[in-house]
């Protein structure tokens, strides 16, 4: 195959995760796929590898959220409830409980990454992790010249059922929990 200037892409994407859009994010989305392995060895060549054995791999996405919503918060932090004030419905609030003993497992759902030059319908590039939670750990600031950003680390799991870890590109119709 000949090389091809088309296949070089740049660009920032949008994150939907469990099908809603966190909105904005500032700073770029990074990707992390770590792949550990085995080297074996043996006496009759010292300590050069005669072999490798792949044992296990990760993926992580860092995603840095500006928009730094209530609904949001309750998105990426477990444990987090929505809360309203019965007299006034604009009057809302997060309570975050300290979620000791959270199986993230269970509260895992789809991260998708949409390369915006694509158009919304186009799959063929996302990056996507079927079953991803985050821990919640928040970073932010108040600061005079800086937004207010939600650092957020999503950590993706294998389904139990596939194996499978991760995706990329045209993927089968999703349907999301509630």
């Amino acid at each position: 195959m000949a090389s091809d200037t088309k296949n070089v892409k740049l660009g920032v994407c949008k994150v939907f995760f469990n099908g809603k859009d966190l909105g904005y994010t500032q700073g770029g989305v990074d990707v992390s796929v770590k792949t550990d392995t085995h080297a074996v060895n043996v006496d009759q060549f010292g300590k050069t590898t005669i072999n490798e054995y792949i044992m296990g791999r990760t993926v992580t996405a860092k995603v840095p959220l500006a928009e730094t919503t209530l609904d949001n918060m309750v998105r990426i932090m477990p444990g987090a409830t929505m809360m309203e004030d019965g007299t006034d419905p604009d009057k809302k609030y997060v309570e975050v409980t300290t979620g000791i003993g959270t199986d993230l497992l269970s509260i895992a759902r789809e991260l998708r990454l949409h390369p915006v030059s694509l158009p919304d319908g186009d799959f063929s590039e996302d990056f996507v992790i079927p079953l991803t939670a985050t821990a919640g750990a928040l970073d932010f600031a108040y600061k005079l010249e800086n937004e207010r950003i939600f650092n957020v680390d999503f950590t993706g799991y294998p389904d139990p059922a596939t194996n499978k870890l991760f995706y990329v590109g045209k993927r089968p119709p999703v349907s999301y929990p509630a």
